[in-house]
């Protein structure tokens, strides 16, 4: 167990000094290019991330599977193998009709650039793939090094290169060569099995494919219609509008989904193990999805209720003043934000409760609708009424999944509304005075420390009112404050 923590710290600690690094450095990005050059930029990586899903068939996702490690190598040299080829083939094609394409998404830039997309996809799948080994081989340190690496000479090449002379080029080589460095970097982690590239053979690639399709089929099915899902906002938003209207969209989640997914993941991962033990201990899940899914509620939906009072003036505060529209496209965001912070750590009940048919139902029932709500937006000419659809319709969708899985797991949704309809009273009430300061106008500092007066009472409410709450959180802070004090907390 104590090898597991350790190995586990190493990962994580390294995804969210990742994910830090990356937050603290976007305003600075943000005064070196304009917004229809993040647009440029978001609309490459939304076509590259469709390619990059199925680049591999998910075959990387097998390498950790084989019982020897020179099948497992097989595997590696096959995932990289496919990768090679639809990277090759996609960006032939991309090349090839580049201009067709910036002309179809309304954006004639990306022609420029699209060179760099095959580049981009090979090194992605190259990525994952020495992420599989690394793991297979427990070589944390190195895989938590490599993510830190990809992260900060991501942003170093972008500040780099908007500092020498700011075009979406600087914007898309980020990304490119910061995964570069992070591949040759984790490359070292294959030295010590070099004498495993001897077993690799074609006979065997082949007969491993065969034996693993079932990856191939359903695996990349399910997961190009997830990632269509989250990409086809942008390819709308460029379509009907244009690459500035897409930048501010591309800003608004990206400043947002970091530290969403950096804390999300994080409770996905607790939720899975803790639901995965108790379904083989009592094959019964209800009382961990009522407990995490209720408290994930009233824990979570203050921050985002105050980020829909300060959204716009703390986008202009942190990114400057021609991102105003941003932070307004983050505001109307918000509750659809809301919805995927609470519900994605409880989507492992999908495997849990073996209900891959409904999930791939809902992935095609979220397509129909994106596409649905962004070509009457479109044809309206409006991205505010574009965004608040979207918003709506995706608090709807995701409302309805955590209905089904609460549902399916045997908990019910019933608590879950009451700690929703609390905790949101409570949030609203708390936040009055906050309100009646962006009212009254007041500085950007005095907002900031009236958010945190509110969200300290808040949260000291939460702690005192849920038995629970207060039980994990006193053992947290225990060895840290005075003893008296704590056995004080625990007797109110």
């Amino acid at each position: 167990m104590s090898r597991f923590i350790s190995n586990l710290f190493k990962l994580t600690t390294g995804t969210m000094l990742a994910q830090i690094i990356g937050i603290a450095l976007i305003p600075v990005v943000t005064r070196l290019y304009p917004p229809d050059f993040f647009g440029v930029a978001q609309l490459f990586l939304s076509i590259a991330a469709l390619i990059v899903v199925i680049s591999s068939l998910t075959y990387d996702s097998v390498i950790m599977l084989p019982e020897k490690d020179e099948d497992s190598m097989n595997v590696f040299a096959l995932s990289l193998l496919i990768a090679l080829g639809i990277s090759t083939v996609a960006g032939a094609i991309l090349i090839g009709f580049a201009d067709w394409f910036g002309e179809l998404l309304n954006t004639p830039m990306i022609a420029d650039y699209l060179i760099w997309l095959p580049i981009y996809v090979f090194a992605n799948s190259l990525f994952f793939a020495l992420n599989a080994w690394l793991s297979r081989k427990e070589q944390y340190g190195l895989l938590s090094h490599g993510i830190i690496m990809r992260s900060v000479s991501m942003k170093v090449f972008q500040i780099g290169g908007g500092l020498i002379t700011a075009t979406p080029l600087g914007l898309i080589l980020g990304p490119v060569l910061g995964l570069a460095l992070a591949d040759i970097f984790m490359l070292r982690g294959l030295k010590e099995d070099i004498t495993l590239l001897k077993s690799v053979a074609m006979d065997r690639i082949k007969s491993l494919a065969v034996r693993y399709k079932s990856f191939s089929y359903y695996g990349s099915t399910g997961i190009l219609a997830n990632s269509i899902s989250w990409e086809m906002p942008a390819f709308m938003l460029a379509y009907f509008f244009n690459p500035t209207i897409l930048g501010y969209y591309a800003l608004a989640t990206m400043a947002v989904r970091l530290p969403m997914t950096m804390v999300g993941t994080a409770i996905a991962q607790v939720f899975f193990q803790q639901a995965s033990l108790e379904k083989n201990k009592t094959g019964d899940i209800q009382n961990a999805v009522r407990e995490i899914h209720t408290r994930l509620i009233s824990i979570g939906i203050f921050p985002f209720v105050i980020f829909i009072i300060l959204a716009e003036d703390l986008f202009t505060f942190a990114f400057g003043a021609e991102w105003l529209t941003a932070g307004t496209f983050a505001r109307i965001l918000a509750p659809w934000f809301f919805a995927v912070f609470i519900i994605s750590p409880i989507n492992s009940l999908f495997g849990v409760l073996e209900k891959q048919r409904a999930y791939f139902m809902f992935e095609i029932a979220t397509l129909c609708a994106w596409a649905i709500i962004f070509s009457i937006g479109g044809m309206l000419g409006d991205p505010i009424i574009t965004l608040t659809l979207f918003s709506l319709g995706g608090v709807l969708l995701w409302g309805s999944k955590s209905v089904f899985l609460t549902r399916a797991s045997g908990a019910g949704c019933r608590d879950s509304m009451q700690s929703l309809a609390k905790s949101l009273l409570i949030s609203i009430v708390i936040s009055i005075p906050l309100m009646l300061g962006v009212f009254a106008d007041i500085s950007f500092i005095l907002l900031l420390v009236l958010a945190g007066i509110s969200a300290v009472a808040f949260y000291l409410l939460i702690i005192f009112t849920d038995t629970l709450v207060r039980r994990e959180f006193l053992e947290m802070i225990e060895g840290y404050i005075p003893l008296e004090y704590v056995e004080w907390a625990k007797r109110l």
